[in-house]
């Protein structure tokens, strides 16, 4: 796996860069500096989750008023006497994107091809780097504002 943060930088503003500078339509319904900004998206939360990979690896349920039926050794009891799940999950995306998503080899070989089709898998409703990314805004919410990021102040020109 990829443990620095420049690869990533790098492979994923080289898409930014090809979707822009590309004369060619790379999707018939949305213009390219739209699909550049879906990819610098990904780049921002990329960012944030290097920042902070312990927090994104490591998301707490929230804490429940009962537990119902399940397991009382699965959740710890919290003072105000809601209970709370002791396992974590992770709304991490790192681990996916290199190459699964992002590999220059294939954007070299065909360029507009590449670009199309990771901007609809970026796009699928059961995509897990879309979803994770939509998780995580919500339950890291302190943590993922965008301003956080220095990627955020890439200009992409409409």
């Amino acid at each position: 796996m990829i443990r620095n943060f420049e690869t990533f930088d790098k492979v994923i503003r080289t898409y930014i860069k090809s979707a822009i500078k590309t004369d060619d339509q790379i999707n018939e319904y949305v213009p390219n500096s739209h699909i550049a900004e879906v990819y610098k998206w990904v780049l921002i939360y990329s960012e944030l989750e290097f920042k902070n990979q312990d927090l994104f690896s490591n998301v707490k349920y929230d804490p429940y008023d009962s537990i119902g039926t399940n397991n009382p050794d699965n959740y710890d009891k919290l003072e105000d006497g809601r209970f709370l799940k002791k396992e974590t999950y992770s709304v991490g995306i790192n681990h996916l994107l290199i190459p699964e998503y992002f590999d220059l080899k294939r954007l070299k070989y065909d360029k507009v091809n590449e670009l199309h089709s990771t901007y609809q898998k970026l796009g699928e409703k059961r995509d897990i780097v879309r979803n994770n990314i939509l998780l995580g805004r919500i339950v890291l919410s302190k943590h993922t504002h965008p301003h956080f990021s220095k990627s955020y102040n890439i200009k992409i020109k409409k």
